[in-house]
């Protein structure tokens, strides 16, 4: 495995592991795969997905958007090509996936209000 892409694997993990660490004690969080990379779903509904591309929000609503724009460069997800536009990506550093905790919050509110 070349030096960049065992870089990359590493980054991934952290984000999960950091995710995880901030989802832990939320009700109903299942860890999943989709798009071949890990994934969060509350209740059954995707609303967070970690790739190389960073951290990506999949139920985020437009207030908790707004102000991520504030605070970070934001990006559309890319799986196989196909952009993804309406969820919210972050290319972030693990030790930094605290700043997203409201976002990644609001995202997982929204997944389970969506399937209640």
């Amino acid at each position: 495995m070349s030096k960049q892409r065992e870089a990359s694997r590493t980054k991934v993990e952290s984000l999960v592991a950091a995710v995880v660490r901030i989802t832990e004690s939320w009700d109903a969080v299942e860890r999943t795969t989709m798009f071949g990379v890990p994934s969060f779903r509350a209740n059954g509904t995707l609303f967070a997905v970690v790739s190389e591309q960073g951290l990506s929000l999949t139920s985020l609503p437009a207030d908790a958007r707004v102000a991520v724009v504030k605070k970070h460069r934001i990006a559309p997800f890319e799986a196989n090509g196909r952009l993804v536009g309406s969820w919210v990506t972050v290319d972030i550093e693990p030790n930094r996936v605290g700043e997203l905790t409201d976002a990644l919050r609001a995202s997982y509110e929204a997944a389970v209000r969506r399937k209640a």
